[in-house]
């Protein structure tokens, strides 16, 4: 893979709006690549090396080409350039067995590349949540983070996995969810009036359980356990939300690292556990 770290490698020419284009013409001295538009669609990507005593603008010592134009793709809308990670992941989508190269063009206009991409070099993530409310929360702020940028310099790739607390919605009211902010069908926790009746499930984790049982404590009722530490079986690093402040940070399920964020997690936290998570990875390996 081939994919400069910073687009002031990367020099431009609109070959179309120059008539008096030459391939001989000088180049800045940082540059390494060029991209060489034969239309506003359609490129070409050379690799280059220059010569000379300019302090800015040198001669073209050797040039060779890396992407012809029916290998290339000029990706159609501004991207974050700063977002290493993202344009990995679209390249790798876009190319095929003919396309080996997507040209993308910052926000800002300038330009950079991804030839032959890989998405081996990115640290692959589990997100596992659980709604409603909606949306969820975790999955929520990590995409936003992610949207953003803030997971760009860490080469991270998520997976997203929320339970939906609708398969257990009950018109009878005979199940109990935690919470009344989720508006699911059924009674909850939180705003119980009084001792409930019939055959009663509570969906709910460890402390839902105690709540329970210290309200009601000779009710019979079947719990169903929704606590993500204590029901995931991760493949791979994974982060999750977990409501007890005693078991939040860095853990271990089955081996697998992880990390757990409060359920009220905000964004800043909830990046920096990714990145504390993603740094205990790199320590391990």
């Amino acid at each position: 893979m081939i994919f400069p770290e910073h687009c002031k490698f990367i020099g431009a020419i609109n070959k179309y709006l120059r008539k008096e284009y030459s391939p001989e013409d000088i180049i800045y001295f940082s540059s390494k690549y060029v991209l060489v538009f034969e239309a506003p669609d359609r490129c070409e990507v050379y690799e280059v090396r220059s010569e000379g005593e300019g302090t800015f603008l040198k001669k073209k010592k050797e040039a060779k080409k890396i992407a012809g134009i029916n290998e290339t793709l000029v990706y159609d809308r501004p991207v974050d350039l700063s977002n290493r990670a993202n344009l990995i992941r679209i390249a790798s989508r876009l190319c095929d067995d003919r396309v080996n190269t997507v040209v993308f063009r910052g926000i800002d206009q300038h330009l950079n590349f991804v030839h032959s991409p890989s998405t081996d070099g990115l640290t692959s993530i589990d997100v596992y949540d659980i709604a409603p409310p909606e949306p969820a929360w975790l999955e929520y702020n990590i995409k936003r983070l992610d949207d953003a940028g803030m997971f760009g310099e860490l080469m991270l790739t998520f997976n997203y996995y929320t339970k939906n607390l609708k398969e257990f919605e009950d018109p009878d009211n005979t199940i109990i969810f935690p919470c009344y902010a989720s508006g699911l069908k059924g009674l909850f926790l939180d705003s119980l009036d009084g001792e409930p009746q019939g055959d009663i499930k509570l969906i709910g984790c460890d402390t839902s359980k105690q709540v329970f049982e210290a309200r009601f404590p000779n009710k019979k009722y079947e719990h169903v356990n929704i606590c993500l530490l204590s029901t995931i079986r991760p493949e791979r690093p994974f982060v999750l939300r977990c409501c007890q402040s005693e078991k939040l940070g860095l853990t271990s399920i089955r081996g697998i690292q992880g990390i757990a964020v409060h359920w009220g997690a905000n964004p800043r936290e909830i990046y920096e556990a990714v990145k504390a998570l993603t740094e205990a990875i790199k320590n391990k390996n």
